[in-house]
């Protein structure tokens, strides 16, 4: 019995992003939230992030859009 060696395609390495990239993500994802009427106190809990950075990011969000938060 003979094996045929296959291809494997492997995926792009992708770096880890820095902690800039994800405090934006995180800022970007809370403005998401924001959209669907989600409560700040829930926002909190589910991006893992105090209170008061809600308020604030809301605060600029309300004021600019996701484009101020990034």
């Amino acid at each position: 019995m003979s094996f045929k060696s296959s291809s494997v395609v492997s995926a792009p390495v992708v770096p880890p992003l820095t902690r800039p990239q994800l405090a934006e993500a995180r800022r970007v994802r809370a403005a998401e939230l924001f959209e669907q009427g989600r409560s700040s106190a829930e926002i909190a809990r589910m991006l893992g992030v105090s209170h008061e950075s809600v308020r604030r990011w809301k605060r600029v969000w309300e004021e600019g859009g996701t484009d101020a938060l990034r």
